[in-house]
């Protein structure tokens, strides 16, 4: 009898153990979703990456591994992305301050990010989009709570429908962003 219960009690242990482990380490997702998976690569493709740091977006590789990408560790949903460059005051030393010279992110904002239903996290901050416009749809993100445009290089006024999500649900971040 005792050994059984000492059995039972190792047993239960080394279960509850291993659910522990999972959650904190995300080991029960089960990858991100083929929709969500189809958003970050059209989203990829807009985008102009002369750093090459998107090389881990594609193949057969989860997203939830990809260069940036947060998931949940449970429901493997994008919940996080974080695409911003170090700026200026973020380097040191003359090898860093040639790195920061070269050309970060440009091109376009996709609108595929809409299909990212539990976004809540969007840096991408010190690129250069040239001066395009801030993308209206960025108000129409419901999950999304933190978004930093700072040094990105936007133009033109900030949309309508960024301003009333702004006072409703997150935090905006343009500091010196627009031109």
């Amino acid at each position: 009898m005792e050994k059984s219960m000492s059995a039972l009690l190792t047993i239960s242990f080394l279960w509850i153990a291993t659910i522990s482990l999972g959650i904190c380490y995300g080991n029960f997702n089960s990858g991100c979703s083929p929709s969500e998976r189809e958003a970050l690569l059209k989203f990829q493709h807009e985008l102009i990456d002369p750093l090459n740091r998107l090389s881990s977006w594609g193949g057969k590789e989860d997203c939830c591994r990809w260069f940036g990408v947060i998931c949940h560790n449970l429901t493997g949903h994008v919940i996080e992305l974080h695409l911003g460059s170090l700026s200026y005051e973020g380097y040191y030393g003359e090898a860093d301050k040639e790195y920061y010279m070269k050309p970060t992110f440009s091109g376009k904002i996709s609108p595929s990010l809409l299909n990212l239903k539990h976004l809540r996290h969007l840096d991408l901050s010190n690129n250069d989009f040239g001066g395009i416009q801030i993308p209206k749809f960025l108000g129409s993100m419901g999950s999304l709570r933190y978004l930093n445009l700072s040094g990105a290089g936007f133009g033109g006024m900030v949309p309508h429908e960024l301003v009333i999500a702004l006072k409703v649900r997150f935090l905006l971040n343009l500091k010196t962003s627009l031109l």
